[in-house]
């Protein structure tokens, strides 16, 4: 009987640890699927992180571009505006050089003395002859004031006389 017990007692001891062999081997194949599990986990999470990262980048270049052809657009509106200007001010000034041409002629001029400044010809009796030669040679300088105090005196002079005064005669 003590055969037949130990053998028995043999038999539950390599039950038992049949039993506690299949429990670890389950407790670690519960284990390694956990690990498993979580570095799948961990590997999903990564790529959700590179892809959102990709797609935060691709987003940010996409606006990158859209301001600067906004900022190109805009510095093209700017120029068109401003080309518009230079052709207004242009025009405005060939129109007021075209005023100023026109007023500078030589029949405007006549009309606004005439009409303006009530100005007129000269009459026979308001034109005086000067005759030129060599005779009438400015050589030195003449003061005015001695020909002014003459004149002051009551000696009236001719236009001869004071033309005569200005040019010296060369002799």
């Amino acid at each position: 009987m003590n055969t037949a017990r130990v053998s028995d007692h043999e038999f539950d001891i390599n039950d038992f640890n049949k039993s506690q062999t299949a429990k670890i081997v389950n407790i670690r194949k519960k284990r390694l699927e956990r690990e498993k599990q979580k570095k799948k986990a961990k590997a999903t999470f990564v790529n959700v992180i590179k892809s959102l990262l990709l797609v935060f980048i691709f987003v940010a270049m996409l606006s990158m571009i859209i301001y600067r052809n906004s900022l190109v657009s805009e510095a093209k509106y700017d120029i068109f505006y401003m080309k518009t200007q230079i052709k207004a001010l242009n025009t405005q000034i060939e129109e007021l050089n075209a005023d100023i041409e026109q007023k500078t002629e030589l029949k405007a001029v006549e009309k606004i003395a005439i009409e303006e400044l009530k100005m007129q010809y000269p009459t026979k009796e308001q034109i005086v002859y000067v005759q030129s030669g060599s005779k009438y040679a400015l050589t030195e300088k003449v003061e005015a004031p001695q020909m002014l105090a003459k004149s002051d005196e009551g000696d009236k002079h001719s236009i001869e006389d004071i033309v005569a005064a200005l040019f010296k005669a060369n002799k």
